[in-house]
C-alpha cells in the first residue's frame, strides 16, 4: 500500500500535554512547517484537495495509487465536530474515487472498484476518545488501523505532564480495538518528566510482556523540547532535562532488541522540523541505530526491519519463503502470527489471526469463538492490480496461502463457525470475488463451516 496522509483543520484537542506544539494555524501536536501541514496549508485544508494532489505526485513519481493507506492525522480527530469528521472522510474518498459522493456510504461503495482504492485507513485519537461510540464511527469510515497516543505507562507521569486519562483507559481502549478487529499501535515517549531510562526500558518491556496491551506496531517519539510548549517553561527553569543523545541512542537500540517479530516500529522520532527544537533530539535514529546494532551485532526483529523490500534494497541474500507461525494471548484473547519469511527470517507476507470467545460485537449469528482476520499484508515492491512482477512478491499468492492457512487454524483448531475480516473498503472486492466472503455491517464474513 502506498501511504497518503491527510491533515485536518486546526481544531483545538482536549488535552492539555505540556510537551505538545500549539499553533494557530496547525493542527494540535504539528508545527507550521511540518511537510504535511505546509501541504494542507497551501490547499486550505481541503480533504479531497490534498488526496488528488498527492495522487498526482505519486503518479510523477511512479508509484502506483491503486492500492492507498489514508492516514488522518492532525489533533484528536475523533474529538472534532462529528458532522466534519464525516464530510472530512467521504471527501477523502472523493479525491481517490475522483468523484462527488451525495454520502459516505456512497463513497464508500464506489471506492470498493475504484481505480485508486482505499485499501486501509488508519485514525490517531487518545485512548480516553476510543470507547464504543468513538469505534463506531471508525468502522462507518472503514478505518482499520487506530494510532493511540499511549506516550507511557505510568500514572504518575501522566499526571505530571497533564495528559488527561491513565493507564486504565489504555487498558480499555486497547481491549475494545482488539475485540472489534482493528490492528492497534501505540505512539510511546521515552524521556517524559518523572521518567528516566531505566525506567522507560523497564516498560517498554512491560509492553510485551503484559497481556493488557502488546501492540501490533510502534512509533519512537523520544520526548523533545518544543518551542512555545509549557516543557519548554520547565526546561529554561531547570525543571526538566531532555536525555542526552547518546543515552536516548542507546535507550532505543535496547527497545528496539526487545521488539518481537509481530510488531512494526515504524518511526523513531516525531517529524517536527529542527528550527522548534529548543533541546532534545533533532535528527532522525533510524541511521544512527542501524549502524550502531550493526557494529554490536544486535538486531532488531521488527517487521519493517524484516520486509522483504527493505533487505532486498540493502542488499542481503533472499531465500525461499516458508510458513512461520507465532501464538501468543492478548486483551483476552489468543493472536495467531502468520507469515512467511525466508531462513534469516526477512519477511514476504504476514496476517495476524484473533480468536477471541466473545463475538465481534456488532455482529449477529452464533456465539462462541469468532476468529477475526486483523491484518493481511504481502511485502516487496507495490504491483498493480492484475499485474505480475519478477521482482516482487506480491500476486504469486502468499497472501491466498496465508488467508486459507488461517482459515483452517480457525476452522480445525479452534471451531470457529465463521471468520471475520476488517478489511480496507478498497479491498472487500479481493475477499468477495477470490474466496467467497460477503460483506455484514463494516466487515468481509464467511461461513467456515457447512450451514443446515
Amino acid at each position: 500500500m502506498t501511504p497518503l496522509a491527510v491533515m485536518t483543520a486546526p481544531i483545538s484537542c482536549p488535552g492539555n500535554c505540556l510537551y505538545c506544539p500549539t499553533y494557530a494555524d496547525s493542527p494540535q501536536s504539528y508545527t507550521p512547517e511540518s511537510p504535511a501541514v505546509l501541504r494542507a496549508r497551501k490547499l486550505d485544508y481541503d480533504a479531497r484537495q490534498q488526496v488528488e494532489v498527492r495522487l498526482k505526485t505519486f503518479s510523477e513519481m511512479g508509484h502506483p495509487t491503486d492500492k492507498i493507506e489514508l492516514i488522518i492525522m492532525g489533533g484528536t480527530f475523533l474529538a472534532q465536530p462529528v458532522g466534519y469528521q464525516y464530510r472530512f472522510i467521504r471527501e477523502c474518498y472523493d479525491g481517490l474515487n475522483g468523484a462527488t459522493s451525495a454520502t459516505l456510504e456512497e463513497a464508500k461503495r464506489l471506492n470498493e472498484t475504484a481505480a485508486n482504492r482505499c485499501t486501509g485507513l488508519c485514525i490517531e485519537t487518545r485512548p480516553d476518545w476510543c470507547g464504543p461510540e468513538e469505534i463506531g464511527r471508525m468502522l462507518e469510515f472503514g478505518a482499520t488501523r487506530v494510532e493511540l497516543g499511549v506516550q507511557t505507562l505510568d500514572d504518575d507521569i501522566y499526571r505530571l505532564v497533564r495528559r488527561g486519562h491513565g493507564v486504565e483507559e489504555v487498558v480499555r481502549a486497547t481491549d475494545l480495538l482488539r475485540e472489534y478487529g482493528f490492528k492497534v499501535y501505540y505512539h510511546w515517549m521515552p524521556g517524559l518528566p518523572g521518567s528516566a531510562p531505566e525506567k522507560d526500558l523497564e516498560m517498554s518491556r512491560t509492553l510485551f510482556a503484559d497481556d493488557r496491551f502488546k501492540p501490533d506496531g510502534l512509533k519512537l517519539y523520544p520526548t523533545m523540547v518544543v518551542e512555545g510548549t509549557e516543557l519548554e517553561k520547565w526546561y529554561r527553569e531547570g525543571r526538566y532535562q531532555p536525555y542526552d543523545d547518546d543515552v536516548m541512542v542507546n535507550l532505543t537500540i535496547d527497545i528496539k532488541s526487545i521488539v518481537p517479530k509481530y510488531v512494526r516500529i515504524s518511526r523513531v522520532l516525531r517529524d517536527i522540523p529542527s528550527k522548534f527544537i529548543v533541546a532534545g533530539l533533532k535528527d532522525s535514529l533510524r541511521d544512527i541505530v542501524r549502524e550502531r546494532m550493526k557494529n554490536d551485532g544486535i538486531e532488531c526483529r521488527c517487521i519493517r526491519c524484516r520486509e522483504y523490500g527493505h533487505r532486498a534494497q540493502a542488499g542481503w541474500e533472499i531465500r525461499e519463503p516458508r510458513l512461520v507461525r507465532e501464538d501468543y494471548t492478548a486483551a483476552g484473547g489468543r493472536e495467531i502470527f502468520l507469515s512467511f519469511e525466508d531462513e534469516k527470517e526477512t519477511l514476504f507476507g504476514l496476517l495476524r489471526l484473533r480468536i477471541q470467545s466473545r463475538p465481534v460485537p456488532v455482529l449477529s449469528g452464533t456465539d462462541g469463538n469468532h476468529a477475526v482476520i486483523r491484518e493481511l499484508h504481502v511485502f516487496g515492491p507495490e504491483v498493480p492490480l492484475n499485474e505480475q512482477s519478477t521482482q516482487s512478491v506480491q500476486h504469486k499468492g502468499l497472501g491466498r496461502a496465508l488467508l486459507l492457512e488461517a482459515e483452517r487454524i480457525a476452522r480445525d483448531e479452534f471451531h470457529a463457525d465463521r471468520m471475520v475480516i476488517l478489511s480496507g473498503t478498497g479491498a472487500k472486492e479481493y475477499y468477495r470475488a477470490g474466496f467467497g466472503y460477503r460483506p455484514e455491517r463494516d466487515y468481509m464474513v464467511k461461513d467456515l463451516r457447512p450451514q443446515g
